[in-house]
């Protein structure tokens, strides 16, 4: 497993902990020549695992929420979202890590084009 990948534009190394600072695929910028970056390899495959998976969450999230709503009550009038992130949010977070580590070790980092 990679632990760290060249910038395109300037080839310093940017890390795991770089790429996991990144708020989505969309919006990566090297950070330190801030040159924006692409990544298209692997980037429509985890846009389609995030329309497979968000179901699985709902239905998960639907199942807690009548497991629990016997001992809490007030967890059926709370929104659907609120206990997911309250209740399932480390299972989010795997979630994202496994996405992450994907995208940094099967992924190619590209500069993004300027319009």
């Amino acid at each position: 497993m990679k632990t760290h990948g060249p910038c395109p534009n300037c080839q310093k190394a940017i890390t795991l902990e770089d790429f996991e600072d990144f708020s989505s695929p969309f919006t990566m910028k090297c950070p330190y020549c801030q040159a924006k970056l692409k990544e298209t390899k692997v980037t429509p495959f985890l846009i389609v695992g995030v329309i497979a998976v968000i179901p699985i969450f709902i239905y998960i999230t639907e199942l807690v929420i009548s497991l629990l709503s016997g001992i809490v009550p007030v967890i059926e009038k709370m929104p659907t979202a609120v206990v997911f992130l309250g209740l399932l949010y480390p299972l989010y977070a795997l979630y994202e890590r496994a996405n992450g580590l994907l995208m940094f070790n099967k992924g190619n980092l590209q500069l993004k084009r300027k319009p």
